[in-house]
């Protein structure tokens, strides 16, 4: 078994058959209409929709749901703890990355991601279906690690330390129009190889990433508007080694729009 988090198309049509890899459809679907999942998948998946199924509604706008919802919804989709789960969007973005983050956050030791997405398999030639799974629904048991996770509150009291660095993922003409003090900026597409849909070279990407500081040696939180560009990046610095990252899922919506805290 492969120890990288990304994953090639041949890759995963070798494993398809393991019997402890769970693939996750984290394209946008809708039931009621032939589109993502239901229009075509990857055999074998199931879908995880990230309106429906990670999120709630609450005042003030939607929330993630309760790690035990949460666990609950994984657990009937036939994953269980020790699964290895393999992850596809349409291409490596934030769909994938998002739902890349949320199975960190809950604990999930061995996540892997389909670099490419649903582009490269379909390019690859690799098989595709209509049909659903029938799966066996397992106990699932969140084992959240706020190490992945990062807040208004944390930041604030971790901002003065030299190891630590702030990234806004956002386009540098969102991050010129105001951002957290103290942030550097690198946008999240910068990652990704548009042709192939995946993530650009390694070494590319590291280039980039220290290119404004943001190295292995310290802690990185980054954050975008609402938290899924952020996610993207916050994958792509785990598949390159960075020991110590951060996701702040409320991101400005929290900072600046609910809480009102200062910009730069």
């Amino acid at each position: 078994m492969s120890d990288t988090i990304l994953v090639s198309a041949p890759w995963l049509h070798e494993h398809l058959s393991d019997a402890n890899v769970r693939v996750v459809d984290a394209r946008v679907s809708d039931p009621r209409l032939p589109m993502g999942y239901k229009a075509s998948h990857i055999p074998g998946a199931v879908p995880f929709d990230l309106n429906r199924d990670m999120y709630e509604m609450a005042p003030g706008g939607p929330r993630v749901k309760a790690a035990e919802a949460l666990a609950h919804i994984l657990g009937q989709r036939g994953i269980a703890n020790d699964s290895t789960i393999v992850l596809y969007d349409e291409g490596t973005g934030p769909l994938a990355g998002t739902v890349y983050w949320l199975l960190k956050y809950l604990g999930h030791a061995d996540v892997r991601v389909l670099n490419g997405g649903w582009h490269a398999w379909q390019q690859a030639g690799a098989p595709t279906t209509q049909d659903i799974p029938r799966v066996q629904p397992m106990t699932y048991t969140a084992r959240v690690d706020e190490n992945q996770h990062s807040t208004a509150e944390w930041i604030q009291a971790n901002i003065d330390r030299d190891d630590m660095v702030l990234l806004d993922t956002r386009m540098d003409s969102e991050y010129y129009s105001g951002h957290i003090p103290g942030a550097v900026n690198l946008s999240f597409d910068e990652a990704i190889d548009f042709p192939t849909q995946g993530l650009k070279d390694a070494d590319v990407l590291r280039a980039q990433f220290e290119s404004v500081g943001v190295t292995p040696d310290k802690e990185i939180v980054v954050y975008c508007g609402s938290g899924a560009r952020s996610a993207h990046s916050y994958l792509v610095l785990k598949s390159l080694g960075y020991p110590r990252v951060r996701n702040y899922k409320g991101s400005m919506m929290d900072w600046a729009r609910q809480r009102g805290l200062p910009l730069e």
